[in-house]
C-alpha cells in the first residue's frame, strides 16, 4: 500500500492557520505538510533505499566485492551515517555510482562515498547538466530565485517542514559530483561487479534524466520522473520549459517494466502493484493539464482565467501523491501557455499596455491621492486580503513610498505563504517579507 505517513489529514498549515481557498489552487481539507521520517527500505535481496537521509532519496545495490549507488544524497552528515550501514550491509568498496539527473539534491553527498574508493565509474547522461547550461548568463538572478525557491535564508523557526524540501538539525555545505562516464541515448546495459543494471535516458523534469534498471532483481529506480506530489512543472526560480507531454510520456515508459519495486527521487518506494497504479494516475494528471490548457487557449480563454480555473480532476486529486505539495497546477497551465503562443495573451490590451508606473499613477489618481491608496491598502491586510494589499502596495512602492509600504508587503505576503500549500510558494513569499523587512 502507499505510505500514507507523510500525508496527514489535516486543514492546517505549520503555523496552525487554516488554510484559504484561492482560484487555481486546491487545497484539500485532508492536505498539511509534514516531517520527511528517516528510513531504510529493502527493495529486493541487496537492494537498499535511503529515504529521509537527504533531500532526495539514493540507493545501494550490493555487488561481488562491494556496492553500487544509484545518486548520493545530498546531507552529508546522514549520507556518512549511511555509508556505515551499506558497509554493515556489503562486504567491500564502492564500485560505482549512476546519476538520474544533475539536480544537486541528487549528487552533493557524493563526495562521501568516494573517500577511500579509489578511481571508480560516475555514470551520467551524455547531455549532463542541460539546466545549467540553459542558464547560462542569467545566474545572478537564477541564484536569487534559487534562494528564495529553497528557502534558504529562512529561519529553521520560521521554516516549513515538508517531506518534498526538508530542512536537517545538521547541514554541511558539499559541492556536487559529476560524471565521468557519459550515458549514451537509448539503452545502456553495464555488468558492474557482478550486478546487471540497465540505464535508460527518458527526459522528464529534466532532459538528462537517466532511469536505472535492475532486470534480475525487477526493481526501478525512477529518479525524478515522478515523487511524492504533483509534479514541479514550473518551477518558481524559472527556467527552460519542462515539456509537459514529453514528462507524461516519460511516466508511461516506466510502466514498461516489469517492476516489483519502485523508488522515486521524493518520498516514495512503492511495491507490486501499486507501482502500475501511481504511474497510471501521474500520468493521467500530467495529460489532463496539458489538454485542458491547450483545450481552453482554443476557446479564447487567457491565462489568468486558465490559471484560475483548471484544476485535477476529483478522481485523481484526491490521490496523496497528486497533492500540490511542490508543484501547483496554475503554474503548469501557466508554463504550458507561455510554451505555446509566447508572452501574449491575445487580449488586444496587452499589445500596448500601461507601464508599471504608468498603471500606479493612475491607480493613485482613481483613488483620490496616495494616501487613499496608502488607507486600502492599510485596510484590505485588515480585512485579510493578502493579494490586494500585495497590488496596492506595489503601486504604492512604484511611485516610491517607503518603508512602512515595504513592511504593509512583507506582512500580506507571510500571511499569504500560510494560505497556500506548495512548500516552494511558501518559501518564495516568506522569503520575499523578510527580504522586504531588511530594506
Amino acid at each position: 500500500m502507499l505510505d500514507e505517513k507523510y500525508f496527514d489529514i489535516e486543514i492546517k498549515n505549520s503555523a496552525g492557520a487554516i488554510m484559504k481557498s484561492y482560484p487555481g489552487f486546491s487545497v484539500s481539507p485532508s492536505t498539511s505538510h509534514t516531517h520527511l521520517e528517516k528510513r531504510r527500505v529493502e527493495l529486493a535481496k541487496g537492494v537498499w533505499a535511503f529515504i529521509g537521509y537527504s533531500s532526495s532519496n539514493f540507493a545501494a545495490i550490493a555487488s561481488e566485492h562491494g556496492y553500487i549507488m544509484v545518486d548520493t544524497g545530498d546531507n552529508v552528515p546522514l549520507v556518512r551515517q549511511a555509508r556505515r550501514e551499506i558497509e554493515r550491509l556489503t562486504a567491500g568498496r564502492l564500485q560505482g555510482i549512476v546519476l538520474t539527473h544533475s539536480h544537486p539534491d541528487h549528487r552533493c553527498g557524493g563526495s562521501v562515498f568516494l573517500e577511500g574508493a579509489g578511481d571508480v565509474p560516475i555514470w551520467g547522461h551524455y547531455a549532463f547538466g542541460t539546466e545549467v547550461r540553459d542558464g547560462k548568463g542569467l545566474e545572478t538572478i537564477l541564484g536569487r530565485r534559487t534562494r528564495r525557491q529553497f528557502g534558504f535564508d529562512i529561519p529553521t523557526a520560521m521554516y516549513t517542514q515538508n517531506a518534498m524540501l526538508p530542512r536537517f538539525d545538521e547541514e554541511v555545505p558539499a559541492v556536487p559530483i559529476s560524471p565521468n562516464t557519459p550515458v549514451q541515448e537509448g539503452r545502456t546495459k553495464l555488468d558492474v561487479d557482478g550486478v546487471t543494471l540497465e540505464l535508460y535516458t527518458i527526459p522528464t523534469e529534466s532532459a538528462d534524466m537517466v532511469v536505472v534498471w535492475l532486470p534480475e532483481q525487477k526493481v526501478l529506480f525512477g529518479g525524478d520522473t515522478a515523487y511524492g506530489s504533483f509534479p514541479n512543472l514550473y518551477p518558481l526560480r524559472g527556467g527552460a520549459y519542462r515539456d509537459v507531454e514529453r514528462w507524461a510520456r516519460g511516466v508511461r515508459r516506466l510502466m514498461d517494466f516489469p517492476a516489483q519495486a519502485l523508488l522515486c527521487g521524493h518520498n516514495l518506494a512503492l511495491f507490486g502493484e501499486e507501482i502500475s497504479d501511481f504511474l497510471e494516475h501521474y500520468a493521467q494528471a500530467l495529460e489532463y493539464v496539458h489538454a485542458a490548457t491547450i483545450r481552453g487557449m482554443n476557446e479564447g480563454m487567457g491565462v489568468d482565467e486558465l490559471a484560475a480555473t483548471i484544476e485535477l480532476p476529483e478522481e485523481l486529486r484526491d490521490y496523496p501523491y497528486l497533492k500540490e505539495f511542490y508543484g501547483a497546477v496554475p503554474w503548469a497551465v501557466r508554463a504550458v501557455f507561455a510554451a505555446k503562443v509566447g508572452w501574449f495573451d491575445g487580449n488586444p490590451t496587452h499589445v500596448i499596455p500601461l507601464t508599471t508606473r504608468e498603471e500606479a499613477e493612475r491607480m493613485a489618481r482613481l483613488a483620490g491621492g496616495e494616501e487613499k491608496l496608502m488607507m486600502a491598502a492599510r485596510a484590505a491586510l485588515a480585512e485579510g486580503d493578502w493579494r490586494w494589499a500585495c497590488r496596492l502596495a506595489d503601486c504604492l512602492l512604484t511611485l516610491g513610498s517607503g518603508h512602512e509600504v515595504e513592511l504593509l508587503k512583507a506582512d500580506a505576503l507571510e500571511a499569504l505563504s500560510h494560505d497556500i500549500l506548495p512548500i516552494t510558494g511558501i518559501n518564495y513569499l516568506l522569503t520575499c517579507a523578510l527580504e522586504l523587512r531588511k530594506n
